[in-house]
């Protein structure tokens, strides 16, 4: 038997806003460029950043095409929090 190849894992480096006067909160990859998403919870924005993050790597990585990352990632402003996620194509 021959083990499967292994899964490419990424990470996705996310500054989340604290909640805005209506509540929303925003998360913005800072490791990767053009990607955020707005939910009623950290949980509900992520949920939005995460696919976007993991279809742009997955596209870049299986054309064989650099992935231009932002390094060091862009820090959190004042107030927001930085989330490290795993990615895994």
């Amino acid at each position: 038997m021959t083990a499967p190849p292994p899964v490419p894992v990424f990470n996705c480096v996310v500054n989340v806003s604290p909640p805005e006067a209506d509540g929303t909160i925003v998360a913005t990859v800072a490791n990767l460029p053009g990607i955020s998403g707005r939910g009623k919870s950290e949980r509900e924005a992520l949920a939005q950043v995460i696919p976007l993050f993991k279809d742009a790597v997955a596209r870049l990585h299986a054309a064989g095409q650099p992935i231009v990352w932002i390094d060091p990632p862009t820090p959190p402003p004042a107030g927001h929090v930085q989330r490290l996620i795993a990615v895994h194509l």
